[in-house]
C-alpha cells in the first residue's frame, strides 16, 4: 500500500521542508564521498608519473 503523507501547514513563504522528500536509496557520509575523490586524485597522480 502507499504511504500515508503528513501535510504541514506552511508556516512561512519560501522555505520547504525537505524531509519528505528522501527517497530510500544509498546514502553516503559527506566524509566518504571526498575520501573516494581524494584517492582517485591521488591514484590519477600516481599513474601519471609512473606511466
Amino acid at each position: 500500500m502507499a504511504k500515508e503523507k503528513r501535510r504541514m501547514p506552511q508556516s512561512t513563504a519560501g522555505l520547504i521542508n525537505y524531509s519528505e522528500e528522501i527517497e530510500d536509496g544509498i546514502n553516503l557520509k559527506p566524509e566518504i564521498v571526498l575520501g573516494i575523490g581524494f584517492g582517485i586524485c591521488i591514484l590519477v597522480l600516481v599513474l601519471r608519473f609512473i606511466v
